[in-house]
């Protein structure tokens, strides 16, 4: 870590945290695993994304409603991760 990341810098994680049961190339990567690529650093994470068959559902009928599920996190699929090195 010490070699890829300036003492005051970011790594900014993106990706699925579920996976997806009808395509397993789909395979989603859960905190525990992040966190093990990345030992001695300290991380936020945020579930965010509406899962995009929800999203292409309901976009036409509502964006408000999209927005709305959105926030409640229960359907989101994917982490926005923050990781930064311990000081």
């Amino acid at each position: 870590m010490s070699l890829i990341l300036k003492p005051d810098g970011i790594i900014i994680w993106y990706d699925y945290w579920v996976s997806k049961p009808t395509n397993p190339d789909v395979k989603g990567v859960g905190k525990k695993e992040i966190k093990e690529l990345f030992p001695n650093c300290k991380f936020e994470f945020h579930r965010i994304t509406l899962a995009p068959p929800i999203a292409r559902l309901l976009v036409p009928v509502s964006w408000i409603l999209c927005e709305l599920l959105e926030k409640l996190r229960i359907f989101n699929t994917h982490y926005l991760a923050v990781i930064k090195k311990y000081r």
